[in-house]
Order: structure tokens, then sequence, then C-alpha cells
């Protein structure tokens, strides 16, 4: 008797188990084995052969028939059987019996469902004589080893197809690189396909195609079984892998997931929504399925997603907010989350055109949201006393809109009476109404003159528990962005890096508030001399949806920030002037006050300080109206200590000078700023003490002003004759605002290898910066205020350049400098990095 071909690999798919058959064989032995494997993955294939095979060797085959008596086939003989799990339990009975004689030829294919009780006892005992073959799906080690034609799309169809062996097959006789060339999501292919999947979607059992539909279009099993139960839903699952629909994790394959999607008619997207399933509805083709569709309950069932989605997904909530009143839904039912969608989008104008048209006829609890919606709205265009007296219009109905409305007030300097409503007796404490009992507390004892850092623990805990909330009500103001600007006030950078971060982790406010807290995180990253963390996160925060005129200004401001820290004076007027329309536009408030202040500083240092006027005295008039709170008043005192000294007018540092000098007992920061104010006016007068200079310096960067701090000792050193003073006060500030060089963006370090090695080798590193300056066509005295060294050293720098070079000449050096740096990774301005 033959022996029976089998396979090395147990892993193969069919055509590779065609080719290969014939090359191993068992000398001796009967011809027995088991080939399992989902619908289309090459068994019966096999199976023919096998059956050509062994008859070309003179083998006697018998195929399984219905009037085949299974006792009368000689053991010599090799029964063929396809399909065994569609046998009868006595015909079954009858192959385990001929499986018992290890003598008996029989080749049994089998799917992997449906398993009736007899069939196991058959495979064990063929499986005793070898292990089975099985016909899985197709790798991409396996793909390559094939002569497929598919060239670069094989990653594709394996992505496409799931690795289903029928899929992988209909994909390689239908593909035409011509059509791949321009369509990257192969859509064409899948077009051609889709008949061939909607076919076979149709032999098979009616829950099996609702499993696979209802999976396609993003429906859980569980809410879409008949009984719901897990056994059954089980019984499906291994059902649907047999027929070759789904993938080994129960899932359709993509390719037949969006053959489902194109063809799914209104009846059953109405299932879907009201099944309030995410998956399928972020599909275009599944949104577009309701085009054109008027129906009462479609509307329903998408008003009702769309509310569920608002808080997690805007942008989808709002698709669906849409589709509701074309498919018939009333649109002054759903204007109020429309108006919610609109603004957590970023669409504030949108937003409030719908709020003004219904908040003068809200009512009760209703008319609460809506309040507080269109505060949020007028905060966020930079309005925040249309903000206030919004919240004026209506009395608060409890202790947390009171606290709303409380936020609104001090932030135009209306210094709130911080007794809160009482919610009514009985109410269980939660996470909510405990954030925003802190949040109160801790604004307040922030708004006294004598306040010091133990009040950020109440700020910081009401942070904390509003995150824990997953709250996504409107708000002025977010109490992670409060406690965040008060640390900053009390010197605390540490604190502040750690309420915004966690916030950001914790997605405080929802997702759509992750742009303001990004560009919190950028102007803490800045504060703390970290531009590149800086730029990262401001170019997540722009990199989304688009941003309130609030979050506009507040990312044009951290730009200029960047820009007046590490690029020259050029960059700076340039990062202004594509700024400028952008600053102007908002008006400030107590929460704004910290970049406010670093736009005064900026306008002053080009020569626009008139522009800052009218805003700068509305700040000043915000914090003397709160009583000049020292955590909110002493870095806009600052900032105007700073822009007195650049606009040479002594007598405009003394009203801030007094301020410090007065908030100095209760607040660190207002300490070294008076001390360091009373150093610097020292220094423009001609008197450098180098002990002072560089102690004031050194107190300045331990509350988040190292940039200040180096300037300071920079122009001590300016004014300074003794060269030993002068390169003491150059090293202190080279310290204090060192160049942070931009690391890649995957965090990594830079290879060895790349092209700035050679530079390296030839220039060292203070070399190269200075070398980047003259390219940029600066004096000796402008590079060395760029980085704090003495036109004298800037001068012996270029001079050592121009010999490591071997330069002859001005225009020679610059060529050689421009190849010598070409493709080597300096800092980049701020306006290369963020498009200021």
């Amino acid at each position: 008797m033959s022996s029976i071909p089998t396979l090395i690999e147990a892993d193969t798919w069919a055509a590779s188990a065609e080719a290969d058959l014939d090359a191993f064989r068992f000398p001796g032995e009967a011809a027995r084995a088991v080939v399992s494997g989902s619908a289309g993955s090459g068994k019966s294939t096999l199976l023919r052969r096998l059956t050509r095979l062994l008859a070309a060797e003179g083998t006697e085959i018998v195929a399984l028939r219905e009037s085949t008596r299974i006792s009368a086939v000689p053991a010599d003989e090799v029964l063929i059987v396809d399909d065994a799990q569609t046998l009868s339990a006595d015909r079954l009975r009858e192959l385990a019996a001929r499986a018992e004689d290890p003598d008996a030829g029989l080749v049994v294919a089998v799917r992997s469902w449906p398993v009736p009780a007899e069939l196991p006892a058959l495979l064990q005992q063929l499986e005793r004589s070898r292990p089975a073959i099985l016909l899985g799906d197709v790798t991409k080690q396996r793909l390559r080893g094939e002569t497929s034609d598919l060239g670069e799309c094989e990653d594709a169809v394996l992505r496409l197809t799931g690795g289903v062996a029928w899929l992988v097959r209909e994909c390689i006789d239908a593909h035409d690189e011509g059509d791949c060339q321009d369509d990257a999501d192969h859509r064409v292919l899948q077009e051609s396909l889709r008949p061939r999947i909607l076919h076979r979607l149709m032999s098979v059992s009616p829950p099996v195609r609702r499993l696979v539909d209802g999976i396609s279009l993003g429906i859980s099993p569980l809410d879409d079984t008949a009984d719901g139960s897990v056994d059954g839903i089980e019984s499906l699952l291994a059902e649907g892998y047999a027929e070759g629909l789904l993938t080994n994790d129960g899932r359709p394959a993509p390719i037949i997931a969006a053959a489902v999607r194109a063809v799914a008619p209104v009846t059953r997207m109405i299932e879907v929504v009201e099944s309030h399933s995410a998956l399928g509805l972020r599909d275009g083709e599944l949104l577009r399925s309701f085009d054109g569709v008027r129906d009462a309950r479609a509307a329903t069932a998408l008003a009702a997603w769309a509310r569920d989605a608002l808080a997690r997904d805007p942008q989808l909530a709002a698709n669906l907010l849409d589709l509701a009143v074309e498919c018939g839904a009333d649109p002054e039912a759903v204007a109020d989350d429309r108006a919610y969608a609109a603004w957590a989008l970023g669409r504030v104008d949108e937003a409030g055109v719908i709020l003004d048209a219904r908040l003068a006829a809200a009512q009760g609890a209703a008319a609460t949201g809506l309040v507080d919606l269109s505060a949020a709205v007028w905060a966020d265009r930079g309005m925040m006393q249309l903000a206030d007296e919004t919240y004026q219009t209506r009395k608060p109905r409890d202790a947390a809109a009171a606290t709303r409305a409380h936020l609104a007030a001090a932030g135009v300097g209306r210094l709130p009476d911080f007794v809160p409503a009482s919610d009514a007796r009985g109410t269980a404490p939660s996470a909510l109404r405990t954030a925003y009992a802190l949040l109160e507390r801790g604004l307040a004892a922030t708004l006294s003159p004598t306040t010091d850092s133990t009040t950020l623990a109440d700020l910081q805990r009401a942070s904390e528990l509003y995150t824990a909330s997953a709250d996504t009500g409107a708000t002025v103001e977010l109490p992670s962005v409060i406690a965040a600007a008060a640390a900053i006030g009390l010197g605390d950078l540490k604190t502040a890096h750690t309420i915004i971060d966690d916030a950001l982790t914790g997605q405080q406010g929802g997702p759509h508030r992750a742009p303001r807290l990004n560009l919190w995180a950028a102007w803490i990253s800045l504060q703390r001399e970290r531009p590149t963390d800086a730029q990262a996160a401001l170019a997540r925060a722009t990199s989304g949806q688009a941003l309130s005129p609030r979050d506009d200004a507040f990312a044009a401001t951290i730009a200029i920030g960047l820009a007046r820290r590490y690029d020259d004076a050029a960059g700076l007027a340039a990062a202004w002037e594509a700024a400028h329309a952008r600053i102007t536009r908002v008006e400030p408030d107590l929460y704004s006050l910290l970049p406010l202040g670093e736009l005064v500083i900026a306008a002053a240092r080009l020569g626009d300080a008139a522009s800052m006027r009218v805003p700068f005295e509305r700040a000043l008039r915000i914090v003397a109206d709160l009583g000049e709170p020292p955590a909110w008043s002493t870095p806009l005192h600052w900032a105007g200590i700073q822009r007195g000294i650049l606009l040479s007018q002594p007598d405009a540092l003394a009203p801030h000078a007094r301020a410090l000098v007065a908030a100095a007992p209760h607040n660190r920061p207002a300490a070294r700023m008076a001390q360091a104010g009373r150093v610097w006016t020292s220094v423009l007068a001609g008197t450098v003490d180098p002990d002072a200079v560089e102690t004031a310096a050194r107190g300045l960067a331990t509350v988040g002003l190292a940039w200040d701090g180096a300037r300071l000792a920079g122009h001590g050193a300016g004014r300074s004759d003794d060269r030993k003073v002068i390169a003491r006060l150059l090293a202190c500030a080279r310290e204090l605002h060192p160049r942070d060089p931009v690391r890649p963006a995957d965090g990594t370090e830079e290879s060895a290898a790349s092209p700035a090695a050679p530079v390296e080798s030839v220039l060292s590193d203070r070399e190269r910066e200075v070398a980047e300056l003259v390219l940029q066509g600066k004096t000796y005295a402008e590079i060395g205020e760029a980085i704090f060294i003495s036109p004298r050293t800037a001068e012996h720098h270029i001079a050592h350049i121009r010999r490591r070079l071997d330069a002859t000449s001005r225009s020679d050096l610059l060529a050689k400098l421009r190849v010598a740096l070409e493709g080597t990774q300096s800092a980049p301005s701020p306006r290369e990095a963020v498009g200021a």
C-alpha cells in the first residue's frame, strides 16, 4: 500500500500544500491524516491533490458518499472524507471504528465548527498516527514564498484580509498593480471583491450573517444576539471563524467589514445608532447611509447617541446632530447640544449665535447649564467681563454653580463674596462638589494679601478631584489652570508642572480641553528653561482642533516668549509682527496675567510698548481691585519693572518696586524680585557688585525667572571694567540660561554616525554656536549679547574658527561655514519650530 504525502509545516495554506505534498512520505505506514481548516483554506483542494497522487501510484481510493458502506471498505484502500463535521452521529461512529485499526487508510478533512459529540473520538484516533495538518491563516513569510505578484502591496493585502486564506487568494486574482499606484487604501481592490464577499455572506446561516454584520458595524455581540448568552455568542464566533468570515480574534477582516458597511440598509443603521455604537459611526460610508432619509426613529436615535458622545467626542456628536436634523429632528430640541459641541470644537462664534437665541427663554436646571456655557464662550473669546455679566443675570442654584460664577467675578477683579449657595441637605459628598468646595477655598486664600505656598494644597487637591470626577461641563477656567497659575505666582514651578501634567494625563475637562492644558504645559516649560519641551507642547496644542481666541492668543504669546529668549532681535520682531493681531483681540483677566507680562516685556524690548499700555493698565486695575494679592500681582509688577528698565524710565519702576517690597514678607518671588530690582537699578547706575548681582540673579532663577536672572548677570558684566568680574558674571548668565539643543522627536540620542559628526570634530560646541550667529550676519556685539560673552571673546572665537577652516577671507569663511554646518542639528529658532 502506498504511503500518504504530508506537510512539514502545520500553519501553511493550501497553495503551499499543493506544491509540496508529494515531497514527503512515510514508507510502510498506512495513509492516515486529519486535515483541518476554515472554509476556503484549501481542504478540498488538498484532498483532490492527494486523491490524484495516490491514484497515480496505484492505491485504491474511495471517496465517502452517502451510499458508501464504511465497514465494507478494505483496510488497504484509502477512504477520503471531506467535511466530516457535517456527518451524522452513526457515520462518525463508523469512521471512528475504522480509525481504531492503525493499518486502515483514512484521510479526514474537517472544519473547526461544528463539533459533533462523536467527532473528537475520530480525530483523536487518527492523530495518534501523526499530528493534524492545519491549514491556518496566511502569513507574510508564506505569502512571499508564493508567486503572488502583489509587489509592494503584500502588507496592505494581509492587513485588509487579516490573512484569511480565501480572501488572500481572491486579492491575488483581482490585484492590478496599476490600480494601486494612486490608491493607498486599495479601494478599487475592495470594490472588486465586494460582490464575492457579499455572496459568501449570503451562503451562511442567518445568525452568523447577523453576527458578522453587527461586528462590522460596531455592535457588541452581547447586544446583538437573540439570547445574549456567552455560550451562544462563542458558538456563533466559532461558526463565523469556520466559515472563513472571522479572524482568530473574533473580528471580521477589514475588507469584509468594509463590504458590510458599504451596503448596510438604513433600518440596520438605525439599530446601530440605537445601540450607541461609536465604532461604526466614525465611518464616512455609514454616515452617508442617512443622506436624504426622513425618519423620526432615526432622528431620535441619532440625537440620543449624540448626547452620549458629546463629552468624549464632540466632533462625532456634531456630525450626529447634523444628521439628526436632516432626518427630521426639531432643530430647537437639539440646539443646546449643538451649542456645546461647537464650543468644545473651538467654534465659539457658532456656539454664541445659538446661545444668544436660547439663553433668554431657558428656565430652571436647563438655564444653569446654558449660563455656564454662555459664560465659557465669552471667556474663550477673551471677554471675561461679559462672562461675569452673564452670571450676574442668573442667581446660582447650588454651590457648584456659585463657584463657577465666582471664578468669572475674580477673573475681572470683582472680589466675590466667597459664601457659596448651600446644596440640599442630605446630599452625599461627591468628587465634583468637593472639588468645587476646595477650589473656592483655595482661590479665596490666594486672593489674600498674606497668602503663602500652603494654600496650594487646596487648589492642587481641587484639581485632582475635578479630574477624578470626569466632569466635562463648561466653565470659564479649569481648576488645574487656576492652581498652576497660583503655584507660579508663589514661586513653585515644580508643583505647577505636576498639576498640569496630572490634568493632561487624566484628561481634565474632557479631551477637548487638551489644547489649553498643553498650552499651559508649554508655558511652564518655557519658565523652566526647557524650550524643546515648550515647542513640543505648543505643537501638540496647535495641531488639532481650532483654538478659541483666548487660546490662540496664548499660543502666540508662547511663540513670542520663545523668540525673546532663544532668537535674535529680528526673530523676535518677526514673531511679534506675525502674532500682533492675535494677541490684541483678547482682554486681560486674572488667569492671563502671566502671559500678559511676557507681552508687556516683549513690546518694550521692540519699542512698541504703547501697543500694550491699555491691556497692562487694565491688568493693574484687576489686581488693585482684588487688593493686590501677591500670588497674582507679583509677576505683573515684575513685568512693569522690566518694562521700565527696557524703556529707560526709572520713574516708571517706582510703583512696581513699592508693590514688590510690600509683598516681599509674604511672597518668596516678590522678595527675590524686590532684591533683584534694587541690584538692577544699581547696575544701570554704574555700580556693579558681583556678589550682589550673582545672588540676585540666582535668586530669580529659584522662582522661575532664570532668563531674567541671566539678563541681570549679563547687564552686570556689560557695565563692569574688571575682567574677572566680567568672566564671572558671564559664566553665571550662561549657567542660568543654557542653550537647549533639540532632541530627536523620538527622544533618543543622536547617533555618533550622524551628519553632524564631522563638524563636531572641527568646531567645539561654543564655536558652532558662534558660527551659526556669524551666518545670521551678527556683529561681535550682537553675538556676545545672544550667548552672554563679550564682543572681544566673540572676535577671538571667530578668529579661531577661521584658522581651523583655513578661510582666507570673510566670504571664504561664510562659504566654508555653510558647508561645515550643513546637516547639523542645532536648536531651531522659534519661528522655525512653531511657525510664528
